[in-house]
C-alpha cells in the first residue's frame, strides 16, 4: 500500500435525485474536524459540481463536508425538511483525489467515494 499524502484535491458533486439532474447554486464548506478550521468553499455550478474545494492541500485525518441545500431544495421542490447536509469522512492519504458526490432530495440523501 502507498504511504499517506496530503490530499491535492476534493471535490464534490451534489445531484438531485428526485428531478434527476445536478444540483446548481448550494455552497458546500470544507473544515477540519479537529479544530473547525475552514480548509476551503465552493458553490456547485450548473453541473452541480465543486471542482476543487481545498485551498491548499489537506493531511490525512477527518474532515466535514457541510452542503447548505436550504435554498436549493425551497426553490425547487417548495419544501425543506433537510436544510444542511453534513458529511464527515477520513481522509487516509491514499489517494491525491478524493471525490464525494451527494444524492440529494427533498427528504433524504446519500453519499459514496467517487472516483
Amino acid at each position: 500500500m502507498p504511504e499517506s499524502e496530503s490530499v491535492e484535491r476534493l471535490s464534490t458533486h451534489v445531484l438531485d435525485i428526485a428531478t434527476g439532474r445536478p444540483a446548481d447554486g448550494v455552497p458546500v464548506v470544507l473544515v477540519r474536524a479537529a479544530d473547525q478550521a475552514v480548509l476551503g468553499r465552493g458553490t456547485t455550478d450548473a453541473d452541480g459540481r465543486v471542482a476543487r474545494l481545498n485551498d491548499e492541500p489537506i493531511p490525512p485525518g477527518d474532515v466535514t463536508l457541510t452542503f447548505d441545500v436550504e435554498h436549493y431544495v425551497a426553490r425547487t421542490h417548495g419544501t425543506v425538511f433537510h436544510p444542511r447536509i453534513t458529511v464527515h469522512v477520513r481522509l487516509d492519504g491514499r489517494r491525491s483525489h478524493y471525490h464525494l458526490p451527494v444524492l440529494a432530495g427533498p427528504f433524504s440523501h446519500t453519499t459514496y467515494l467517487g472516483s
